[in-house]
């Protein structure tokens, strides 16, 4: 074998840490569509490693009319729809009605990681 078993190892850790903790963040909020939509996707795909492309959205250095605005806006939203789990599912209503308490809860997540980390550096 030219790879050493702790490669694979850790990259089925790392999977596995991912795995939970997406988990532990859809159970964390059950009463919101973006939860339960993002627990029934880790439920169906297992440990897969799922890519996520976002588009960056160019601002033109020209002054823009209302219309373009607009345009922009929409797209934005659009954007903002995919981040969100199930939010492509959604209306524009609740889908940003639901985007607060994601994003909470990403922070949440994000603070028990840096923890987990500063307890495995220590």
């Amino acid at each position: 074998m030219n790879k050493p078993s702790s490669k694979i190892d850790h990259k089925c850790f790392e999977q596995t840490v991912k795995h939970e903790v997406d988990m532990a963040l859809a159970l964390s909020a059950q009463e919101f569509a973006w939860s339960r939509f993002l627990q029934h996707k880790l439920l169906s795909s297992a440990h897969e490693d799922p890519s996520y492309s976002s588009k960056i959205l160019e601002r033109s250095n020209s002054k823009q009319d209302a219309e373009e605005e607009g345009v922009e806006i929409k797209n934005r939203l659009k954007e903002l729809q995919k981040l969100l789990p199930g939010g492509e599912e959604m209306n524009m209503d609740d889908m940003l009605s639901e985007i607060g308490s994601y994003i909470v809860c990403l922070e949440l997540q994000m603070i028990v990681l840096k923890s987990l980390v500063q307890d495995n550096t220590s």
